[in-house]
């Protein structure tokens, strides 16, 4: 395996653990999933494996920022200056604006804006 090939294998690796992390809603918030909105950098797209998952990284502070590993469905709207394009399409650095929503068995991306 190429160097390349480890390093998206660790962010992946690591962007599952903060899923896993973040995802355990309290209660009645568990039940309907909560919505949230970020602007950032994607890390990482996986198209290889089932469910296809986008990680964006956005900053919180000067000094601090957040990753998000969303699902991404059948239902997620992948959209770019008003049409819809396909996950592919998105690039590893490209700033988009992610919605996604909190649930108790995942993180789901509901709509990508690339910039």
């Amino acid at each position: 395996m190429n160097t390349m090939g480890r390093t998206n294998g660790a962010l992946f690796t690591i962007a599952a653990l903060m899923v896993l992390l973040l995802c355990v809603p309290s209660g009645s918030a568990a039940a309907s999933g909560r919505t949230y909105r970020v602007h950032g950098q994607v890390i990482a797209v996986n198209i290889t494996q089932t469910p296809h998952m986008i990680v964006v990284k956005t900053p919180l502070t000067t000094h601090d920022d957040m990753t998000v590993g969303a699902k991404v469905t059948s239902q997620t709207r992948i959209v770019r200056k008003g049409k819809r394009i396909a996950l592919q399409a998105i690039k590893v650095g490209e700033k988009v604006w992610l919605t996604y929503i909190k649930q108790r068995d995942g993180v789901f991306a509901q709509i990508i804006q690339p910039q």
